[in-house]
C-alpha cells in the first residue's frame, strides 16, 4: 500500500518529464511477437505496438502505440469528435509496465523464445490524470517504470503525444510467478 506522501512523490514526477528518456538505456526493437510472449494480452486488447527502450538502471522501459482509426473505443467515444478512452490509455501504460517484471526482474533486454506470458490481475488505479486528448493517427509514446514491488507491483505510467504528456497513471498489479 502507498503511503499519501509517496503518491504525492510519484504523481509529482510523473508530471515532470519522461520516466525513459530518449537515448537512456539499452535500444530495443520489440515487436508483436515479443509482448504477446510477456503479456496474456491479445489483439483488440493487446495495446502496446512494441518496445524501444529498456533502462535497466532506471527500472523503466519506454514503447508505443499507433492510434488507429478503427481502433477498440473510437467509434463511439466520441462519433463526432473521436477521443481514445481514457480507460484503454491507462490499460496500455499498465501492459507495457508488466513488461518491467522481465526485463528488471531478470536484469535483460532480450525475450527468449520460451518465455511465457506470467496471469496477472489488476488490483488497483492509485491515481490517473488525462491532460491532453489523444486521437485516431496519434503515435503514444508510453513510458513505465517500476515505483515499488513486493507481493504486487507498482508502476508509473506515462502516455506522451510528441512533446505532450497526454496522461500518466500509478497502478498497481499482482503478478503471479
Amino acid at each position: 500500500m502507498l503511503e499519501h506522501d509517496e503518491l504525492r512523490q510519484l504523481i509529482a514526477a510523473a508530471k515532470r518529464g519522461p520516466l525513459v528518456h530518449a537515448g537512456a538505456g539499452a535500444p530495443v526493437s520489440i515487436g508483436i511477437d515479443g509482448l504477446q510472449r510477456l503479456l496474456p494480452h491479445r489483439r483488440p486488447m493487446l495495446l502496446v505496438d512494441g518496445i524501444d527502450i529498456v533502462d535497466l538502471a532506471s527500472g523503466g522501459v519506454r514503447g508505443h502505440r499507433l492510434l488507429r482509426a478503427d481502433d477498440l473505443g473510437f467509434a463511439g467515444h466520441f462519433p463526432s469528435e473521436p477521443i481514445y478512452p481514457g480507460v484503454l490509455v491507462v490499460e496500455a501504460m499498465g501492459q507495457l509496465a508488466l513488461t518491467l517484471s522481465h526485463f528488471v526482474g531478470g536484469q535483460r533486454v532480450d525475450i527468449p523464445d520460451d518465455v511465457e506470458p506470467k496471469p496477472v490481475r489488476a488490483t488497483r488505479v492509485h491515481h490517473a490524470g488525462f491532460i491532453a486528448p489523444l486521437r485516431p493517427g496519434d503515435t503514444i509514446t508510453l513510458c513505465a517504470r517500476v515505483a515499488h514491488e513486493d507481493y504486487t507491483m507498482i508502476a508509473t505510467g506515462q502516455a506522451w503525444r510528441g512533446d505532450t504528456l497526454a496522461a500518466f497513471a500509478i497502478s498497481e498489479v499482482f503478478i503471479d510467478a
